[in-house]
């Protein structure tokens, strides 16, 4: 494609990511008002279904799907989860069983694109989400 693709990632403030993350969890677990969005909870559930079966990875349309992988960042999360993660290090994980939308910002390429560790944070990140979540 040139260097040109419609899937980019994640660009935009936390604040903005997390009500996108809202509007998703509102839409597959079919409850909210947002009227004024042309998504469907049809949409959001085709979109969060499996659609990778018999490959290694769980994917649905845009999404990433739970995987029983530890080291995968949406692994802390219900088994219903469904998240993105962009190059940079940004990700957006959505809990439909926890009614819980995690956005993370971060910058990862800003001092180089070798010796990545951003998925270790991703992983620690969102186990400590789920300690806090279950120490409430």
């Amino acid at each position: 494609m040139g260097g040109v693709a419609g899937h980019a990632g994640l660009f935009s403030t936390a604040a903005d990511l997390a009500a996108l993350g809202q509007v998703l969890l509102d839409r597959k677990n079919k409850s909210g008002n947002h009227s004024d969005l042309p998504l469907r909870a049809e949409t959001v559930s085709e979109m969060t279904r499996l659609q990778t079966a018999g490959l290694d990875s769980r994917r649905g349309l845009a999404f990433m799907l739970w995987q029983p992988d530890p080291e995968s960042s949406g692994n802390p999360f219900s088994q219903r989860a469904f998240g993105h993660t962009g190059f940079t290090g940004a990700s957006l994980w959505i809990d439909p069983d926890r009614d819980l939308v995690v956005a993370l910002l971060t910058n990862e390429v800003y001092n180089g694109r070798q010796n990545r560790k951003i998925q270790a944070l991703r992983i620690g990140t969102h186990k400590a989400i789920m300690n806090v979540l279950r120490d409430l």
